[in-house]
Parts: C-alpha cells; structure tokens; sequence
C-alpha cells in the first residue's frame, strides 16, 4: 500500500515520485499553459505536497522542459518506428509517419494537448528543444521531396526555402488537425476516419511537386 503523510499526500523522498510529478505537470500545462499554472497546481494534481515537487525540481520551469523533452522525445520515437532514418524516404513511408503519428495523438491525449498548447510560445530551454525537434524532422521531410533540377546558387537557396516552407506546412498541418479535432473543435464532429485521409492526401499533395490529384495513390488506413 502506498505511504501518505497525515494530510493524506504522498511523501516527497519516493523516486517512482519524479516520474509520477512529470506526469501531472504534462496534464496540468496542457490545460491550464505554463503561465497559469503553479507548483501548487502540479502537486494538487500529483496529489502530493508542494515541497515534494521542490524535492525533485528546481520549479516549473524545469518541470516543463522535462515535459517537453518527454512529448519530443516520444514522437522522434514514433517517426523513426514508422520509417528509420536508414530507409529512404517516399509516399508509403511518409504515410506510415502520419499514421503513426496519428495514432500516438490518439493514444497519448496528454503529451498531444501539450505539444499543442507550448508549441509557438516555446522560450529559453523548451525553445531550444523546439528548434532541435523542428531542425530534426525538416531534415528527414526533405527525404520527401522530389530532387528537381536548379540552375545557379540564387534558384538552389530558392528551392530549399521552399523545401523548407513545404516540410514545416506538412508537420504543423499533421500536428494542428489534432488541435481542430478537440472536444468543440471545429473537426470535432468529423468522423476521424475521414479527417486522416484528407491529411495523409493533403500531405501527399504538399510532397508532390506537380501538385497533381493524387487520391488514386492513398492507400485506406489502417485502424
């Protein structure tokens, strides 16, 4: 049976507490952001006493980049399960990462309202963080991308900009239909099956350098 003091919290020397204070902070942040909540919050919700979090933690600051760490960390996971580095990549493996990425958000509501609340505000540590994930994956979307030809190091630096530009669209269009599907979202009545085709045809779309229809090469989903 698990110890509690006298006012029915969990003492704060456990080391299973770290991990159990981490997991009320991602739930506390995503939905309170990281300005409105407090240290009392977090341990409200931990359901332990204040000087618990400060025995593992420096504050929320802290809290929140290992929250971060967490959500990034999880989702380079995912990716790299759904299409390794070492595989090249191309329409089915592109589709494997937003299947997989797709079913993480289902499975993972938490991290998801997280990465999707502290997203665009990221500063200091969780920033860097950010940038890291960010740099991480636009590398790996290149992989994508149709070589094309270019002429002269003006139209190369044009085309990885929009290289570029087209990677951030198709990670932030697969991470922000998430946010659209919330309970009162604007997706939220969709069916979800529907909502992750249009994404997975969408992103086939965005891949595509002649932009042409390309519904007749989107295999059904699975699940």
């Amino acid at each position: 049976m698990m110890a509690t003091t006298k006012n029915g919290k969990q003492p704060a020397h456990r080391p299973s507490r770290r991990q159990h204070i981490i997991d009320a902070a991602v739930r506390v942040f995503g939905r309170n952001g990281f300005a409105e909540t407090s240290i009392q919050d977090i341990a409200d919700e931990a359901q332990v006493v204040p000087t618990a979090v400060y025995y593992h933690f420096d504050g929320k600051e802290e809290l929140l980049e290992l929250a971060m760490r967490r959500v990034f960390d999880q989702l380079n996971a995912v990716v790299e399960a759904a299409r390794p580095e070492s595989e090249p990549g191309d329409a089915e493996g592109l589709l494997r990462v937003i299947d997989a990425v797709w079913e993480w958000v289902e499975q993972n509501p938490d991290e998801a309202r997280l990465y999707q609340v502290q997203i665009a505000s990221a500063n200091g540590n969780v920033k860097v963080l950010r940038d890291e994930f960010e740099q991480r994956h636009i590398q790996r979307g290149y992989d994508y991308l149709p070589e094309g030809t270019t002429r002269g190091p003006r139209a190369a630096k044009a085309r990885h900009a929009a290289q570029a530009l087209a990677v951030r669209t198709l990670i932030s269009t697969t991470m922000l239909v998430t946010a659209l599907r919330a309970e009162g979202g604007p997706l939220s009545q969709l069916p979800p099956q529907a909502v992750l085709e249009a994404v997975r045809s969408l992103a086939l779309r965005i891949v595509t350098a002649d932009r042409r229809p390309t519904t007749a090469r989107v295999a059904p989903a699975q699940g």
